[in-house]
């Protein structure tokens, strides 16, 4: 918006700088960019009329270019227009002053005066200005400015604030207030001619279409500011100011709304999301509210504390839980507090509850479950869940962040305001109030004993989410009342969340249930019968009492994820031959396990098989045709001596961990796997070599061979796979044999290499070939007598605990390579030779300290010490 051009002395001695000034011309044209001159030791006159060092500099100019070439004469053209605006000198003031005078002129042209009502609002300034600074007064284009938030959270007020502000610079101004609410009440066409009678435009329309075309006709060659107050539907935009060439050049929509996504639609140019008070500014503002000063009666600074707490920033309930108790005695402040916590206000329940009304039945049900149950937990994980009930959580997910009722915070947890979560729970509980059996959600130990211990259950109930019950002073009470009771009347119950509870109370699982939840289950096996089950999850995972899931062939045609990880009683797998959509089969720590059904092999829908430490598997048959399977992790299985086939339907595998097993051997037709991407052989100290057939392995980036001593001789193999991006080797060279060497040339995605635990004396590996190497890990090589010669590439040299490593040859041709070894701790080389950087901490009577300081090293050595 501002072009501030310092003219200094040898200003125009720069083509650049002329070029730049001629630009900026061209902006203030075609823009209506401020200019802002600063004559920097210069006399306006010199460069209006290019004199003296101006005069000199354009000689030589029309020497290079010619007196009459174009180019000289616009750059005099801009000089003298520039300086013919009202600008700045350094003359008889100080740069310090200069600058000062500067920013606050321009502060004033960028953030007009405010209206005197803001000084009875806290915490109001900043967030106008912020937005103002995005509005781009006096700039030609059409925008759309966007503030988004909660319910109650500040929108409308900006936006007045703002409106007063700046609606001197238009032409026609006009706050169209409270959209939502006149749409549902008279209909858009009312709102349409309520914006129309306000420009004095006589003409009468009964329909949305010719409303639209008024409002465009009238406003098209008009500056305009115009304020679009509470929407909630892309129909209330389209129908007031669909398109930027509706009004005329320099106009200026501000939108309020919940919805972020009708924002993104009409591509606002910036969207302000409101924020919440700081806790000072909400003291203040509560204060106001409750005392009419900001210092409250020391009786009362507790309860003030609890309040402002119970708000959580929100402006609107902070005022009307101030103005409710004003004036008021503190014993009525107990009672009124003690109130909130059953029936949340209703001023400020109702206003939040117009976010929820907008949403349609399934975003309700996804809104009510984060905030009844799910608010902390991690996204990906109630994600699962929620998709398991046949919701579509992604897109409700991002609905329910979009209308400001839900956030995610940087650790990827579901997050909500405190006052959203109270109104969710209270919209439960009123389902039903005095009969938790007629709510759709039920969580608490009463409530949930209430329904069972009376046999109570109805159709109502859809979701009980008890997680994390560990044993405590009220799972004891209801552990004996819930032994052997039964969820047979809760006909469409589909989730239940029972972790960590130890009662026994499954009796009967009802056919309607999708998703099964229950870690810790302290049962032997599941009470399932002979029907069909909706079920799409199970999760019995550190269950310790499971011995069999359930018994003969059960119907699960939806199951999708079987998680029984860590139940180390579990003797055999539970029949899934009618469970043809599997993807998710985790039977990881199941120690007893040791039959691995033949039907599994050949399972068409299997995405992920996790076997990791399930030490009594020896095979998983002669051959395996799970053409959907992406991941195989037998890590750990101890006993397993030999690897089935690979069938050709197995391209889509991509993950294929066999760490800690024994195999001697990998089948030649591993090169089946076309689509593998990571293979992990790590402390496969029984395998021999790798087959020839490993050059197949195109799509490979990742092959870990630590702690196998035997397949070095293999490595040649690896010459072709030149995709791998990753290689680890660490003690698989156990001889300090140093005549050993393999050309891995060919190796041009390689960019980390592990070779540490090591007894090479020589790298057996031509690394300076490896065109992009970024990371050396030489660790714990206790022979190593020398570095090897680095590619360019490298980047992390790391070489700590080498003690044959006296000096180190640094042939480094790039730019800078951090090295770390036993001696250096930390140092940073440059290619120029000089240690620019070495950090090392030593003890001091004041604790640890940090030294840094720059070193030139000597020619060819970097000498430790």
């Amino acid at each position: 918006m501002f072009a501030i051009v310092v003219l200094s002395p040898n200003y125009a001695s720069s083509t650049w700088c002329l070029d730049e000034i001629q630009k900026i011309i061209e902006c203030k044209n075609k823009l209506g960019q401020h200019i802002v001159p600063v004559f920097y030791g210069v006399d306006p006159s010199d460069v209006r009329h290019q004199k003296g060092t101006f005069g000199e500099a354009f000689t030589k100019h029309e020497h290079r270019f010619g007196e009459e070439s174009d180019k000289v004469r616009r750059w005099r053209e801009a000089l003298t227009q520039v300086a013919n605006y009202s600008g700045w000198s350094t003359k008889n003031q100080s740069e310090a002053t200069l600058v000062e005078n500067i920013s606050q002129s321009i502060h004033k042209i960028l953030i007009p005066s405010l209206p005197s009502s803001m000084n009875k609002l806290v915490g109001i300034d900043s967030r106008v200005e912020q937005v103002i600074s995005h509005i781009g007064i006096g700039l030609n284009d059409v925008r759309y400015i966007g503030i988004c938030g909660m319910g109650g959270i500040g929108k409308t007020t900006i936006a007045r604030i703002v409106y007063e502000a700046i609606q001197s610079e238009f032409e026609v101004t006009y706050f169209l207030a409270n959209v939502r609410e006149t749409c549902e009440k008279n209909g858009i066409v009312q709102v349409q001619k309520q914006l129309v009678r306000h420009i004095n435009i006589s003409l009468d329309f009964n329909d949305e279409y010719d409303g639209r075309r008024t409002i465009r006709d009238s406003l098209c060659h008009k500056k305009v500011l115009l304020v679009v107050d509470d929407i909630d539907k892309e129909k209330q935009l389209k129908n007031l100011a669909e398109e930027r060439d509706w009004f005329g050049s320099g106009s200026r929509i501000i939108i309020t709304t919940r919805d972020m996504h009708l924002l993104k639609i009409y591509d606002a140019h910036e969207i302000y999301n409101v924020e919440g008070l700081p806790e000072s500014e909400a003291f203040d503002l509560f204060h106001l509210k409750a005392f009419k000063q900001k210092k409250p009666a020391e009786e009362y600074l507790d309860l003030s504390k609890q309040v402002v707490k119970y708000c959580a920033g929100l402006p609107l309930a902070l005022e009307v839980l101030g103005s409710y108790i004003y004036g008021r005695p503190v014993e009525d402040w107990h009672s009124a507090l003690a109130k909130l916590k059953s029936f949340p206000h209703v001023d400020i329940f109702d206003t939040l509850k117009i976010s929820y009304d907008g949403l349609d039945s399934m975003d309700k049900d996804i809104f009510l479950d984060v905030a009844y149950y799910f608010k902390g937990w991690d996204k990906k994980y109630v994600i699962n869940i929620l998709k398991g009930c046949d919701y579509h959580v992604e897109i409700g997910i991002a609905t329910l962040i979009d209308r400001s009722l839900l956030t995610i915070n940087k650790y990827g947890l579901l997050e909500m305001h405190d006052l959203l979560q109270e109104m969710g729970t209270h919209i439960v509980i009123q389902e039903s109030p005095n009969d938790p059996s007629k709510r759709s959600r039920l969580r608490s130990y009463e409530d949930i004993n209430f329904v069972l211990t009376r046999n109570k259950g109805t159709e109502a109930t859809h979701c009980i989410v008890g997680d994390n019950w560990r044993l405590c002073r009220e799972q004891e009470q209801y552990r004996m009342q819930w032994r052997d009771l039964t969820f047979s009347n809760i006909c469409q119950l589909k989730l239940l969340i029972l972790n960590g509870l130890k009662a026994p109370i499954l009796s009967y699982i009802p056919c309607s249930l999708r998703v099964l939840r229950w870690q810790g289950c302290p049962m032997e096996t599941l009470p399932f019968v002979d029907q069909f089950y909706e079920l799409v999850e199970i999760d019995l995972s550190l269950s310790y009492s499971i011995v069999q899931v359930w018994h003969g062939k059960k119907f699960m045609e939806k199951l999708k994820y079987l998680n029984l990880s860590s139940c180390p009683l579990l003797k055999q797998l539970p029949d899934l031959s009618e469970a043809p959509n599997l993807e998710i089969l985790n039977v990881e720590c199941c120690y007893q396990l040791n039959d691995f059904p033949s039907y599994i092999t050949c399972h068409k829908s299997l995405v992920e098989l996790i076997l990791w430490k399930c030490s009594r598997f020896e095979t998983l048959g002669s051959k395996l045709e799970m053409s959907s399977l992406q991941q195989l992790d037998i890590e750990g299985c101890t006993s397993m001596r030999k690897l089935p086939e690979f069938g050709k339907c197995m391209e889509h595998l991509s993950i294929l961990s066999l760490c800690g097993t024994v195999i001697e051997e990998l089948p030649t037709t591993i090169s089946c796997l076309v689509g593998l991407k990571e293979l992990h052989l790590d402390l496969c100290k029984r395998l021999t070599c790798l087959p020839d057939s490993i050059q197949e392995l195109k799509s490979l980036t990742v092959l870990s061979l630590s702690y196998c001593p035997n397949v070095f001789q293999s490595l040649h193999s690896l010459s072709s796979l030149t995709s791998l991006g990753t290689l680890r080797l660490s003690a698989c060279f156990l001889t300090s044999h140093e005549s050993l060497s393999y050309n891995l040339a060919n190796l041009v995605s390689l960019t980390d290499l592990e070779l540490s635990e090591n007894n090479f004396v020589r790298v057996p590996i031509n690394i300076h070939e490896l065109p992009r190497l970024r990371c050396l890990n030489l660790d714990c090589c206790p022979n190593l007598k020398v570095l090897p010669e680095l590619p360019s590439s490298i980047r992390v040299v790391c070489a700590r605990h080498c003690e044959s490593l006296d000096a180190w040859n640094l042939n480094v041709t790039s730019d800078c390579v951090w090295i770390q070894s036993n001696d250096t701790k930390d140092a940073f080389v440059f290619k120029d030779r000089t240690l620019r950087h070495r950090h090392r901490k030593r003890k001091s009577c004041l604790g640890y300290e940090t030294e840094t300081w720059t070193k030139k090293l000597r020619p060819g050595k970097l000498n430790p010490s």
